[in-house]
């Protein structure tokens, strides 16, 4: 369109229009070769445009497909930490139960062996060994293990012994 004008101008043959026409027409000659330039450059950049939009199509695929990989990767941690959270819970759990029964049977033998301590005060105070060791005196046997001291022990307080004992204290006084 630009070229149809600049045919349709022509020159005068004044000499100040002539150079403001010269002017003009290098001035639009010039425009129009910087519109062609700027027409050639656009159509590059939509050139690049296209490979560039192409190769970043790729690359959201590469990146969908990387997430799902990362979350499949976390899901499956995900399963395997809690399968060793609950495999722990369960076994301290029986850890647990176990030292509450070892701790009520620690109780159970604290306590008979407080039972056994109260006894063996009492005996003591009631001056079992004083007598013991007259019964030594008369030919019995000495207490020479803890063992034997709680079977003499259990001998005065126990009833199935009791009898024995007062049977023989009894043959003893005849």
């Amino acid at each position: 369109m630009s070229k149809e004008v600049v045919d349709q101008n022509e020159p005068i043959q004044t000499c100040g229009r002539a150079r403001k026409a010269s002017r003009s027409r290098d001035m639009l000659t010039a425009l129009e070769n910087r519109v062609g330039n700027l027409e050639e450059s656009v159509g590059n950049m939509k050139k690049t445009l296209e490979l560039v939009q192409g190769r970043t199509d790729g690359f959201d695929s590469m990146e969908e497909q990387l997430r799902e990989f990362v979350l499949d990767s976390l899901g499956a941690n995900a399963k395997k930490i809690n399968e060793l959270v609950n495999f722990t819970t369960k076994k301290l759990a029986e850890r647990d139960e176990n030292l509450e029964d070892m701790v009520l049977a620690m109780k159970k033998e604290i306590e008979e062996l407080k039972g056994e301590l109260a006894i063996y005060k009492v005996v003591l105070s009631n001056g079992m060994l004083f007598s013991r060791s007259i019964d030594e005196k008369r030919g019995g046997n000495a207490i020479g293990t803890w063992e034997e001291f709680q079977g003499e022990l259990k001998k005065l307080f126990y009833l199935q012994y009791t009898e024995k004992d007062a049977r023989a204290k009894l043959c003893r006084l005849t």
